[in-house]
């Protein structure tokens, strides 16, 4: 009797929310009342039954989520299983009519440092960007060096507020140190939640081409700040310029505030990478989101690649961000699965709960739960057939760049006969997993990762080379991971 896939099981897509062009119904079909203004906003909630009863689905909306196992049954020859998932999340349909207002904080490191080109480059890139605000939308602008300077805050970005914004960019000139967390912690008081509005986006900007070295430094306590602000509907991006900056600090800036982080070597990409954040960011469908995994009793999460998530008792919070129309974001986990004695037949795995802000619909919150079960077998050849080839690429794809970043920290300290060892070991593996699972992004993946051992030679030539393969390595890393 064939073995039924657990795609119908378990493999979910979830659609949080109708669009505003497409339908105004309910999963069921029924005319959507709007909440008067004296209501309270509630959460939306998905309301009918995926077939096999194991999660809801709606008939439309703005994100779609997919949770698929690398195996479709689990092994039970073993006490212990590690078990992969993959979580899709799209944001769906196009954007239409105007965008959400934005409230935006662009903070500019102005330190001696950024003089010259630099600096040139980067008044020239936000002045650009200026050229793409609504008069519906809001801007904070602050510089700092030594000191922290709000140049402007919540101005109105109408044809005078525009006008203010482009005399206070011109008149930016360098000096002093890097007082990068207090610049942050400033910018995030720009986000007052008294006049925070439902359909608004909220997001803050940080550029530095150095180290933070005024006021607090410490990269865990501004990733906390950063967490904290992401749960009050604030985003992070972070821009590096240059191969001085601290890149753990703004990758862990960006991770925990639901941003993206962008390497910037030349001064030529600044600009080019200041409109396609922005691009990114007028395009999106929903905002905040979060997924947050309750495992079964013998079910733990053991690694979430590419994504900042904590660990809570039952489980983990996994922090996305946003996502812009038709952007496709996979999240693989690790779970560790103990078989109690005699477990046979299906197995419960847990919950996994997604919230978010639906911005097709006025900011409007909605969430969802889908209920994981899973199939256990002791034959073999059963469970070989039941591997999911499109989670196992990925699950290649996401260990092959931890280990990128891993050779890369190794080049960072001197230890380049390490580097190349992890990267020799890297390649193998994944030309094994190519041989079983022939995959165009694993042979892109292949060749990245062979560069990447040639490279060394010539980080090993200089100080500063070694400072540009371990930027760019680890920027093509975290890239992949996302």
């Amino acid at each position: 009797m064939p073995t039924p896939r657990l795609s119908s099981l378990v493999s979910l897509v979830f659609t949080m929310s109708a669009l505003l062009v497409t339908s105004g119904c309910t999963a069921k079909g029924e005319p959507r009342r709007e909440a008067a203004a004296s209501e309270p906003a509630q959460p939306e909630k998905s309301e009918a039954p995926v077939p096999g009863g194991l999660g809801w689905v709606m008939s439309s909306g703005s994100v779609q989520l997919e949770v698929l196992p690398q195996f479709e049954v689990l092994d039970r020859r073993s006490n212990t299983l590690d078990v992969h998932l993959l979580l899709r999340l799209r944001g769906m349909g196009e954007v239409v009519g105007e965008r959400p207002p934005l409230d935006l904080a662009v903070v500019l490191d102005r330190s001696g440092s950024m003089a010259g080109e630099k600096l040139l480059a980067v008044k020239q890139a936000t002045l650009d960007l200026l050229k793409e605000l609504k008069p519906h939308d809001r801007l904070t602008l602050i510089a700092y060096d030594s000191e922290v300077e709000v140049l402007t805050e919540g101005l109105v970005a109408d044809e005078a507020g525009l006008q203010t914004a482009r005399k206070a960019v011109l008149a930016i000139t360098d000096r002093g140190g890097t007082a990068l967390g207090p610049a942050l912690f400033r910018g995030f008081e720009a986000f007052d939640p008294q006049t925070r509005k439902e359909d608004e986006l909220r997001h803050l900007l940080l550029l530095s081409d150095g180290q933070a070295n005024e006021g607090e430094k410490d990269p865990l306590v501004l990733g906390q700040r950063a967490r904290e602000n992401f749960g009050r509907g604030v985003s992070v991006s972070t821009l590096g310029v240059g191969l001085d900056y601290n890149e753990e600090l703004m990758t862990r800036l960006a991770d925990q505030g639901g941003g993206r982080y962008h390497f910037i070597q030349g001064t030529d990409a600044i600009s080019r990478v200041l409109s396609d954040e922005f691009a990114g960011l007028v395009a999106t469908v929903a905002s905040g989101i979060e997924v947050t995994m309750q495992m079964a009793p013998g079910v733990q999460v053991r690694q979430v690649y590419g994504y900042s998530w904590q660990e809570t008792p039952q489980g983990a919070s996994i922090l996305v961000g946003s996502l812009a129309a038709q952007q496709v974001r996979e999240i693989v986990v690790k779970l560790q699965v103990n078989f109690g004695t005699g477990a046979t037949g299906q197995l419960a795995l847990g919950t996994v709960d997604l919230r978010a802000k639906d911005q097709t619909q006025r900011g409007r919150a909605v969430e969802g739960k889908l209920a994981l079960s899973a199939p256990t077998s002791a034959d073999a050849e059963e469970l070989r057939r039941s591997e999911r080839t499109e989670v196992t690429v990925r699950v290649a794809e996401v260990e092959s760049a931890a280990q990128m970043q891993a050779a890369a920290l190794a080049v960072d300290g001197g230890d380049y006969d390490k580097a190349r060892e992890v990267l020799k070991d890297s390649v193998h593996a994944l030309e094994q997993q190519q041989k079983a699972t022939p995959s165009p992004k694993l042979a892109k993946q292949l060749e990245e990762l062979k560069a990447a051992e040639s490279g060394l030679d010539a980080a090993r030539q200089s100080a500063e080379q070694a400072k540009i393969y371990g930027k760019q390595s680890k920027a093509k890393a975290y890239k992949l991971a996302k």
